[in-house]
């Protein structure tokens, strides 16, 4: 019986090859872009459980609720740790990781290989017990015991030591702080919240201190820069530690302090989605994205879906005849159910299996798009990915022909036999007309959305900063130690960098050079103040560059009031601050003028305003300008900020790798420039705008390629009805009218509909932005008259088509 269904299924679709064609390419399509998006959510749904103990690992997070912290941190005090082991006996292990990018070098047999790792950590030896590490060479229980030990990825020992085995030996870090490679781990999936190329234990940090910096560290509860997971015992709740984590900081933090502070235990599995914390080590996902790809999964298919019902009740009227002879031989609707089912099966097979050959040719550029890694063997070769992708084909060919196969089934015989039935007002019509106005109605929002997002982004890459960003280079100096980091500086080096400052500007083609603690535009640490009107019971807190003395003209900064900073002026250095017009405004200092000589306290230095620029964009345009203060402090200065000329780049940074090489010889040297590095700040929406893009564009050809199949199949339908019209005097344009206007009228109902869902939607996108455009009505009107004209184009092709046929044919073929 089966077979003999496809049989007739198969003679059916080639019987109607036309048709059969739109609902298999509009299948493939809707199906291809399924496929797509399932192996995108998959991934980001499976990030860290890969891990063994993933139901029992979690972050510990810092929420400070001081004024100033919008957000909260992933890092904690490194004093936190070793107290949270004694004071919570629900947890089994607690382990700390600092990124810290280090100069790492191995000695070859062809000379000395240096890189520098951005992916290295100081770990806790108990880190090796929380996460799955697959080691290759060495022992798990020790390799970080001991001090000066590290464990490297295969790749970095390969980089490192070439194909050989790498325990055993040397790495010199900073140029004069030997690390045994202790192990070898297999590099973490890409799937991970966390990559590590390099580990070093813990204790090597506080080694390569000074005394004082050591004892700030480990006394200190303010100063957060570490990492801190916790593995809890099995069956334990994290809501009960949680609970007492006020009454551990009550304990043991500094007791101003504890509590305005909040520790909160954060579930590994919501770390990559469901995280909205400051600097994290990497990149993040976001769960809206997750479910916008769904959506658009969800809605491609469906329009896709919609094809084939549209299609197959269009063609009932064709098919009566069919069904009224199979019933009146014997068949029950039973079987004809079976038959239609069938053929709607044997299509989806169809679409399944080029668009299996579709998504691995559109591989390339969706990995660009999304940034990921997909491959034909890792996606298809997860079999319950595959799974979900068999049991899909089989879900759309049930769905998809269900509808058509009981309303044709259910053609009652004498009528259809006696030509009684007619299907242009049949049950179907109103069906099939709510279908086309959800396809188009879906599709112009996408197209909406589409425009938006483009203009939001076009925006925000045309804003004005406020400060200098094109032709301008950036190169971090990375200083490795430690002391420098952690309020214990280094004066030599302070004058190193001011040399080398000296020795560029020698070149004409660089044109300024200064140095700051950070990138300008990339947002800056949070420090403690206390502005005049002000005491440290109000527990402020602002956003701090530290800058050279001539950061403000080089960057072009415009002060308002007061002055920059000087060298003509012996106390800036000490006691100088210059604050933003935010800063003026918040602290209600009256205007920038007044603000000039007012007392300021940043973290134990005390000074006076001396300055007040004018606002600039210090972070992304994702938030909105906050108070901003600037002082001076040579010892702390790493990043070489320096503007060029736009005439023969290639030869200018070629000079500066040059004598970056002769002055530090022990660093690698690395540069950006400065707009890209600000760009890249929004390329999550910049893909996300692009995907929508894509896929806006395939949701409107494949509803189009509907419409396109429905308008040919009313021509036919009409055949004799168009050629008696033009017999009795009607025109092309009038026969084009009379096809077209129900169709057109259809479009323009979805495209009322589709403004005010779209607006809804992306309104609430652009609420992510502190500086956003508005959803103008011209944009509406462009993507209307954009879905109008190439519905008009679809379905004018055909009317033209059928128009042109001369009459006398087509009442002969009646």
């Amino acid at each position: 019986m089966f077979a003999n269904y496809l049989k007739i299924a198969f003679r059916n679709l080639l019987r109607h090859r036309f048709f059969s064609f739109i609902n298999v390419v509009g299948l493939t399509l809707g199906m291809t872009c399924c496929f797509l998006i399932m192996l995108f959510v998959r991934s980001e749904l499976s990030y860290d459980r890969f891990q063994e103990k993933f139901d029992r690992l979690y972050r510990v997070t810092y929420l400070p609720k001081f004024a100033g912290m919008p957000k909260g941190l992933h890092v904690i005090p490194p004093v936190a740790a070793p107290l949270m082991t004694s004071y919570f006996p629900e947890m089994e292990a607690v382990a700390r990781l600092f990124n810290r990018s280090a100069s790492l070098e191995a000695t070859r047999p062809e000379g000395p290989v240096r890189f520098e790792e951005e992916r290295f950590f100081f770990a806790d030896p108990d880190v090796l017990k929380l996460f799955s590490f697959h080691f290759l060479e060495g022992n798990p229980a020790k390799a970080l015991t001991n001090n000066f030990s590290v464990v490297l990825t295969d790749k970095a020992a390969k980089r490192f030591f070439g194909d050989g085995p790498a325990l055993g030996k040397t790495l010199l870090m900073s140029g004069k702080y030997p690390l045994t490679v202790s192990g070898v781990i297999e590099e973490l999936p890409a799937n991970s919240h966390i990559h590590i190329d390099a580990m070093a234990n813990y204790e090597t940090m506080f080694s390569t201190m000074s005394k004082e910096g050591k004892e700030n560290l480990h006394q200190n509860w303010i100063i957060s820069h570490s990492s801190t997971y916790v593995l809890l015992k099995p069956g334990q709740d994290p809501a009960r530690i949680n609970a007492r984590f006020p009454q551990f900081l009550q304990t043991h933090a500094w007791k101003e302090f504890a509590k305005d502070i909040e520790y909160k235990l954060q579930p590994l599995g919501d770390i990559h989605l469901r995280s909205d914390l400051m600097s994290e080590v990497e990149p993040v996902g976001n769960q809206n994205t997750v479910y916008i790809f769904i959506g658009i999964a969800a809605i491609t298919l469906l329009i896709a879906g919609i094809n084939f019902v549209n299609l197959a009740t269009a063609r009932s009227l064709r098919r009566a005849k069919e069904v009224g002879m199979r019933k009146v031989l014997g068949a029950d609707r039973k079987q004809l159910i079976g038959q239609f089912l069938g053929e709607s099966l044997l299509l989806s097979l169809l679409a399944f299996l080029f668009s299996i050959l579709l998504t691995e040719a559109l591989f390339p550029v969706f990995n660009e798009l999304t940034q990921k890694d997909f491959s034909f063997r890792s996606s298809f070769g997860d079999l319950p990915l595959l799974a979900g992708m068999v049991g899909l084909f089989l879900l759309v060919g049930v769905l998809a022909g269900l509808y058509p196969a009981f309303f044709i089934s259910g053609f009652k015989p004498v009528e259809t036999l006696k030509g009684q039935f007619s299907s242009g007002k049949a049950k179907g019509g109103i069906l099939r007309q709510s279908l086309l106005v959800f396809q188009f109605t879906a599709s112009v929002a996408l197209m909406i959305g589409t425009l938006v997002a483009y203009r939001q982004l076009a925006y925000i890459r045309n804003q004005e900063l406020g400060f200098v960003k094109d032709h301008v280079v950036t190169v971090p100096f990375k200083s490795q130690d430690l002391n420098a980091i952690f309020d214990q500086p280094d004066d030599s080096l302070a004058t190193r960098l001011q040399t080398f400052r000296n020795i560029l500007l020698r070149n004409p083609a660089v044109r300024e050079v200064t140095l700051a603690n950070q990138r300008i535009g990339v947002g800056g640490t949070r420090r403690g103040v206390v502005p005049e009107g002000f005491t440290g019971k109000d527990k402020l807190f602002a956003m701090s560059m530290t800058v050279d003395y001539h950061f403000i003209p080089a960057m072009g900064l415009q002060v308002i009031a007061g002055r920059p900073f000087s060298e003509k002026y012996g106390t800036d250095l000490k006691e100088g601050f210059i604050v933003n017009e935010t800063a003026v405004k918040r602290y209600k200092w009256g205007t920038p003028a007044e603000a000039i000589g007012r007392k300021f306290n940043l973290e134990g230095k005390h000074g006076k305003i001396i300055g007040v620029v004018k606002d600039f964009h210090a972070e992304s345009l994702f938030l909105p300008i906050d108070v901003l203060v600037m002082d001076l402090n040579p010892r702390i200065l790493n990043v070489f900020t320096m503007k060029i000329s736009p005439e023969n780049t290639a030869q200018t940074i070629d000079f500066i790798r040059r004598e970056w090489n002769t002055n530090f010889p022990q660093k690698v040297f690395q540069y950006e420039f400065l707009d890209r590095d600000l760009s890249r700040a929004y390329d999550a929406e910049q893909r996300l705008s692009s995907i929508i893009g894509y896929f806006a564009g395939l949701a409107v050809f494949i509803s189009c390629l509907g419409l396109f199949g429905l308008i040919a199949l009313a021509a036919q339908q009409r055949t004799k009805e168009i050629g008696i019209r033009k017999v009795l005097g009607a025109s092309i344009s009038q026969i084009v009218v009379l096809l077209s206007k129900d169709f057109l009228r259809l479009v323009l109902l979805s495209i009322l509909i589709a403004g005010p869902i779209a607006w809804y939607f992306m309104d609430k996108w652009l609420q992510a932005f502190a500086y956003r455009i508005d959803i103008a009505w011209w944009m509406y009107a462009a993507a209307g008259l954009a879905a109008l004209t190439i519905a008009f184009a679809t379905v004018g092709f055909h009317s033209v088509k059928a128009a042109v046929v001369n009459p006398s044919k087509s009442l002969k073929s009646e």
